[in-house]
């Protein structure tokens, strides 16, 4: 069977993508550090027909990122990086988080999250679908495009995400690795038309066919 891995799993983006992908029969392996939010939408996936792992991993740990992919090596056909640090107040709106508010060890935490070890998710990854091919997929966003002196760490790294799709589309696509970024330019919410439209749209990246036609970005406004 076919797997779709995530790195960075909630319930907005990556609940949604994986639940395209399972409609689409691949196994689905879901990665966080806790399970509490997902608990229902896995046995809810399972009720459907399913196959869905849960791994414990905590994505600022770049040997565990590292280990997780290695796993399933054998069986994978997409691994999708979908962590990224943002901060929220008790009733879960966005906070911002300038330069002046970050001590050095949250800059290099958040930063590793955000994009260093989405690198090894990517090296990983590659080194796992050169026997047989597959697609990596990373969670992009606006900010990438327009940074944000309020939100300067994930601006910075989404970013360089987008730089690392973009510079490593080529050469990959010569070993039949489709490595692509769909950026959201927008704040979603989990269980909503967008987040299902976010979902869809990776599922479009890796259903492309011919390495001939395949794309790097999607963007979602």
């Amino acid at each position: 069977m076919k797997t779709y891995l995530v790195i960075g799993a909630g319930p907005g983006i990556a609940l949604s993508t994986a639940k395209k992908f399972a409609k689409e029969g691949y196994k689905i392996v879901l990665s966080s550090r806790s399970d509490s939010k997902l608990r229902s939408a896995i046995e809810n996936l399972r009720s459907a027909g399913a196959e869905v792992n849960f791994e414990t991993v905590d994505s600022a740990n770049a040997a565990a990122v590292q280990q997780l992919i290695q796993k399933y090596s054998s069986e994978l056909a997409v691994v999708h990086y979908n962590s990224g640090v943002l901060h929220y107040d008790g009733e879960g709106q966005v906070l911002t988080s300038p330069l002046s508010s970050q001590d050095v060890s949250a800059l290099t935490s958040e930063m590793s999250v955000n994009l260093v070890n989405a690198m090894v998710a990517i090296k990983t990854a590659q080194e796992a679908l050169t026997p047989h091919g597959g697609t990596i997929l990373l969670t992009g966003g606006g900010l990438g495009i327009e940074p944000s002196a309020d939100f300067i760490n994930i601006s910075i790294a989404k970013a360089g995400l987008r730089a690392a799709a973009k510079a490593l589309f080529e050469p990959l696509r010569d070993v039949n690795i489709h490595m692509a970024t769909v950026t959201v330019c927008t704040f979603v919410s989990p269980d909503t038309d967008k987040s299902q439209e976010i979902g869809d749209a990776f599922w479009a990246l890796h259903a492309q066919e011919s390495p001939a036609t395949w794309d790097w970005e999607k963007i979602v406004n």
